[in-house]
């Protein structure tokens, strides 16, 4: 009734203002008053993509037409239904608009416009069609790049609801972001392990989350190592010298031999791919070398390198093969020491017979005498000359005692071996107390290594110098004090005995001693002989430490 009353009033204003000669205006209402004439309700409708959705336009009175708009768009016209293309649209007898199949682009706002001969009324809907997220990286793909390089991926979503973003390397979650926007990352190449996949994964709830980004694969210049710096061996022996090598992209790989490349004829040369220790992809060449001397020479011995070589870097890792002796090793000594005496025992392996051995000795302060006064001056090295005893083999394991020592007193001792093609790298530095009153427990132990460095030695047991990795052979050709560069002591099953930082002194059970008389053969039945050989050792020994 009250809607019959406001038309009428509007027939009659109209006539009124006819009858004056006044224009006839149209008379609307505003869209809040004119929504109180439907049934139904403004909606918004979120569906999904092929689904079949209603828009209800239930008009209270009746109308002339209907038609619906989409946005600014006309869709269906009831009464022009001919000049607007349906499409997946369909108009029910009551106004109400079906949309069929619907698809990503239906979403936005409806209009349903009910049309009379003076009056408009408008309802609105929405749909909102939801769908899983799609994602675009930029860049994308395989890609590499070398160590200290900058990667900055942009990833570009698209979905509804608006998708969100996280970052993963290697299906691991990446927490550290360069840039406050999610949507960009950079990643800064540290090491050679970020070789792997980066993605921007984007989720909004709706199906699966989809993913896109670069698998990368980090260069780097060759990582090397040799299997054995030092090979020992002898004339007409088969040598193998190996060398490990890591690299991306994979290297080329050349061996020299004294600083020339080696000529193919008399060397077999293997390059063996490494078994993977993973499930893990592998973004780099791992790789072994191998090069076999078939049948050594003297023209063999010297130093040989492997040398790798790639786009990025050249590295190389170096191997001595010799002929001369090992490194001599001290063995344990049952016997017991006296306070001015103690026994060795050391044992070589040479394939040449060993010639003689050079014995290195001294006197090191004491805890207490290194809290009271300042040492300045060196503390010398006595040396001492043992031929060797003939061998069955090539072990040579050989006896010295070292007599006129002082009681309760601290000594080094370090041994070397020659043969006809030179000496031997120095032995590690052997520690040992005598007995009596002293604040050290009577111990004897060797150092776990030996700074190379550590060597007065003139005449021909010269050590050799890896200046590519830091590594050191045997002992330099200098007069340098062999207490001048530091050298770790480390002892399985030892207990600390003392605080000093210089010396670290071990308690142990045994003494690491050797057998030997001052007459360098120890293999002499003649007691008597034999006495005033010891005696005369122990006037020379006593000579030296009291006199020079």
């Amino acid at each position: 009734m009250f809607s019959l009353s406001l038309k009428i009033t509007a027939i009659f204003i109209s006539l009124l203002n006819a009858c004056k000669g006044v224009n006839v205006i149209n008379f609307e209402f505003s869209e809040d008053f004119k929504g109180r004439d439907f049934h139904s309700v403004p909606t918004t409708v979120k569906t999904y993509e092929n689904d079949t959705v209603l828009l209800p336009c239930d008009y209270k009175f009746a109308y002339g037409s209907v038609r619906w708009l989409k946005d600014d768009l006309l869709i269906v016209d009831a009464l022009h239904s001919e000049e607007v293309s349906l499409k997946r649209y369909r108009l029910l007898v009551n106004g109400s608009l079906v949309v069929m199949d619907v698809q990503r682009e239906d979403t936005g706002k409806y209009y349903c416009e009910i049309i009379s001969n003076t009056v408009k009324a408008v309802q609105s809907h929405a749909i909102e069609v939801q769908y899983p997220p799609r994602i675009f990286a930029s860049p994308s793909g395989f890609i590499e790049l070398p160590l200290g390089a900058l990667l900055e991926i942009i990833c570009e979503t698209d979905g509804v609801p608006q998708p969100a973003i996280t970052w993963t390397h290697n299906n691991a979650t990446i927490i550290d972001y360069l840039v406050g926007n999610r949507q960009s990352h950079i990643v800064e190449i540290k090491t050679r392990n970020m070789s792997g996949t980066i993605e921007c994964i984007a989720n909004n709830g709706v199906g699966r989350p989809a993913a896109d980004g670069v698998e990368l694969s980090v260069l780097f210049a060759p990582e090397i190592r040799a299997s054995q710096k030092v090979i020992y061996s002898k004339i007409g022996a088969r040598v193998a010298l190996q060398c490990f090598v890591e690299s991306a992209p994979i290297a080329k790989i050349r061996w020299l031999h004294d600083g020339r490349v080696i000529s193919p004829t008399r060397y077999i040369r293997q390059d063996v791919e490494m078994p993977s220790n993973s499930s893990a992809l592998r973004y780099y060449a791992d790789m072994k070398h191998v090069l076999i001397i078939k049948n050594v020479r003297d023209s063999d011995m010297g130093m040989y390198e492997c040398r790798a070589e790639n786009t990025i870097g050249v590295r190389s890792a170096y191997m001595e093969l010799t002929f001369r002796p090992m490194p001599c090793t001290f063995k344990i000594s049952p016997d017991m020491q006296s306070p001015t005496s103690h026994l060795l025992v050391w044992q070589t392996e040479s394939f040449s017979p060993v010639i003689e051995f050079k014995l290195k000795f001294r006197q090191i302060p004491s805890e207490s005498s290194l809290s009271s006064t300042t040492v300045t001056t060196k503390l010398e090295w006595t040396e001492l000359t043992i031929p060797a005893d003939i061998s069955i083999g090539s072990i040579y394991t050989t006896s010295f005692t070292l007599y006129g020592l002082h009681p309760a007193s601290i000594y080094q001792v370090v041994v070397l071996a020659r043969n006809h093609y030179g000496w031997s790298d120095s032995s590690k530095i052997l520690r040992f107390a005598t007995g009596g009153e002293v604040e050290f427990p009577n111990y004897s132990t060797e150092a776990e290594t030996y700074d190379a460095n550590n060597s007065n030695d003139n005449d021909g047991a010269n050590g050799i110098s890896d200046t590519n990795d830091g590594r050191s052979y045997g002992s330099d050709n200098d007069d340098d004090d062999p207490n001048e560069n530091s050298f770790n002591e480390i002892t399985d099953n030892s207990i600390v005995a003392q605080n000093s930082e210089e010396f670290k002194l071990y308690k142990t059970v045994v003494f690491y001693t050797s057998t030997a008389n001052a007459m360098f053969n120890n293999k002499c039945n003649n007691h008597l002989f034999n006495l005033l050989i010891n005696l005369i050792s122990v006037y020379v020994v006593v000579f030296k430490f009291y006199c020079c």
